[in-house]
This record gives structure tokens, sequence and C-alpha cells, in this order.
């Protein structure tokens, strides 16, 4: 017998449902409200196989609703009952998550408790089978492999690739991903990922991301990464690999002075490219910078302590990469200068000043005085 519970601020249109599901059979109404601060209330001690969600009702709608129950219940099935326009009906389809038009139709209907069965049987075989010890459980479960230097890439532990079914969902991964430990709101995150739609549609449209995120990591078997809670979202850290947060908890231990020359090479070594390099997403645009600066900031200490022990072949080798990066920074062609004439070759000085005016000269400035100065004193001692 599959239980269900009921929302919806129409008494009229919970006694519908109600008696269709009598009507269809193998449905027992363990519970009902009409407004979704109750409906929680109740939920607490009540656990049914299946909600059935009125999308317009005051205060709280079937969608935040949703979310909040999903939080209390992950596994619980979800059927909206919507008089909506066609813009939501398109996003529940794609989210894969039943819905039904006002007036309700017994026969859809059944077709509905068909899929809700089937689900419920599937859980049921799922949980017959003798579940490993959670000392097994915690050693075999691999994480969720999140990559965001460089091209945005995330994986399995067996390293199988997730693909996006849309670029939404996609996006709010890597918005999540972002902040970490942090919990963003959904406004904000809808202010961010929608900003020129509808506020009502954006809701929807979120929610629909959610919904094909959460089944996309199912199908891989991370379940419940995705949080909700008190209005905000947030991954479950515990089941995530973010190489970004690897690299910040090393820098972390650079500036506390915790780690040696060789091991701040192996850290910036980690660095693969700029963050989420291969998107476009305006919101990741100051943290992509902030990063940089960082890493800049720490390449250019390396590489004037490899100059100051007259490393000079690591020295050359490090700004030019640099460089490549950064065309037009001034202090990495005063360090290029430097090792070559270390190495007492003063035409590679010529060269590397002539490379510099050229960059210059395209922005329409002249070098610095700290510049010209190191040159000059090349010049003179050739």
């Amino acid at each position: 017998m599959i239980t269900a519970f009921l929302v919806d601020d129409e008494a009229h249109a919970l006694h519908i449902l109600e008696l269709f599901l009598g009507q269809i059979g193998e449905v027992q109404v363990i519970g009902r409200s009409n407004n979704g601060k109750d409906a929680i209330v109740q939920l607490q001690s009540l656990k049914p196989d299946v909600l059935f969600l009125d999308i317009e009702m005051p205060e709280m709608n079937g969608i935040e609703l949703a979310e909040v129950v999903r939080n209390m219940q992950p596994d619980v099935q979800i059927i909206f009952v919507t008089a909506y326009d066609q813009y939501a009906i398109s996003a529940f389809e794609q989210a894969a998550i039943d819905y039904m038009l006002k007036p309700l139709e017994r026969e859809r209907l059944s077709k509905a408790i068909a899929r809700v069965r089937k689900e419920v049987n599937r859980s049921e075989v799922a949980s017959a089978v003798q579940p490993l010890s959670l000392e097994n459980v915690q050693l075999e479960q691999p994480k969720l492999l999140i990559n965001m230097l460089g091209p945005f890439v995330v994986s399995t532990g067996g390293g199988s690739r997730l693909k996006w079914r849309t670029a939404k969902e996609k996006e709010l991964l890597a918005y999540l991903a972002l902040q970490g430990d942090n919990r963003a709101h959904r406004d904000i995150i809808i202010e961010d990922l929608w900003p020129e739609e509808n506020y009502q549609k954006a809701k929807i449209y979120m929610h629909t991301c959610v919904s094909l995120l959460r089944k996309n990591l199912k199908q891989f078997g991370f379940h419940h990464i995705v949080k909700y809670e008190n209005e905000r979202y947030f991954l479950d850290m515990s089941q995530i690999d973010i190489d970004l947060y690897h690299l910040k908890q090393h820098l972390k231990q650079l500036k506390a002075g915790e780690i040696d020359h060789t091991q701040m090479e192996q850290v910036l070594s980690h660095y693969q490219g700029q963050l989420l390099s291969s998107e476009d997403y305006v919101w990741a645009s100051q943290e992509a910078e902030n990063v940089d600066k960082i890493i800049s900031q720490w390449h250019l200490t390396l590489i004037e302590s490899n100059l100051n022990v007259q490393q000079y072949e690591q020295v050359i080798h490090k700004a030019e990469q640099l460089i490549m990066f950064s065309p037009y920074d001034e202090e990495l062609y005063r360090y290029l200068m430097q090792a070559f004439q270390g190495m007492g070759k003063n035409d590679q000085v010529h060269l590397v000043y002539q490379r510099l005016m050229r960059k210059l000269t395209e922005l329409d400035i002249m070098p610095s005085v700290r510049t010209k100065e190191i040159y000059e004193n090349i010049a003179k001692s050739s």
C-alpha cells in the first residue's frame, strides 16, 4: 500500500484528490494540509511515500515546500498539482518531476500512482539487500571530484565524467562548489544565475536545475549532495573533493610559513589554469582575479628567492611561464633581465627590454623608472 500526503489551500481540491485516490485503490492518504507550514509540522512524524503538492499557495508555495520536505525526507516522491502556465510544465518535464494539471483527471492520476509504485518497489528491493558495514562503506565510498582550476570538470573516483543536460545545471553546481562551506541564499543564487528573469519564473527554473542536478548525481551513486535549509543551498562537503580548496589550504600554509621553497613549488604546480577558465560566469570573475593575484604573488616570491641564490635558469623558466599569462607585467621582465645578466648574457637582456618596450607601446605607456634603472645599469656594465 502506497502512503500519500496531500497539500492544497483549496478544500475542494483536497477532497477531489483524496476521492480519486480512493477510487484508484492501493493508496492510503495518511495526512492532508491546506498550507505549507502546517504540512511541515505534520511531516515531522509522518513518512509518506508520495507528496501531492499544489504550487500556488499563499506564504509558502509548493516548490518551496518541496525543498524543505526533501531536506527532511530525501527519498520521498513528489507530484505537483498545478494550474500553472506552460513554462512551469516544461520545467517540470525537464526535471523528471511528475505533475498534473487542474482540473484533475483520474486516468492521469492513475499513471502517476503507477510511477510512484515503481519507485517504491525499487527502493524496497534496494533496502532488502544486505548492507555493507559502516566501516566498509566509509572506506569504499568514492568522492565526487570537482576540478575548478582550468576547465570545469566533474568526475567520479572511477573516472566517469558527469554529462550535463542543461548549461544551467552545470553552472549551478559550479556556483555551489565555489561557495565551499558557505550557504548561498536562494534569492542570491537567482540574482546571479538568472538576473534577467522574472522572480517567480526564476524560482521555477532554479528548482528544475536542482532537481536535474540531484538526479544526475544520484545516477553516479552520490545521494543528497545538494542540501537545502532555511532558504539556503549548499553542498555536502564530506562527499566531494574540490581542487580549489586544496590549493587554498596550501596557500594558507605558505602564508603561515609552514612550507619551504621546494614544497612551495609543488603547491604552485597544482594551479592548472584560471578558475573556471572554460566558462563565462560573471559571478566567478572576481574570485578568479583574486586567485590569480595570490598565485602570481607567490610565484614572484619564489622567483625572487631563486634569483637570490643565483638559480638563474629557474628564474627564467618561471618568469617566461608567467609572462604568457601576464604579458604586461614589468616586474617579470625585470627578473628576466637580472637573470640573464647573472648568466653573463647581456645580449639577452637587451632583447628582453625590447620585448617589454613593444608590449608597453601597445598600451601607449613608458617603462617605469625602476625598470629603466635596472636596464641602464646592466647596459653600462656590459
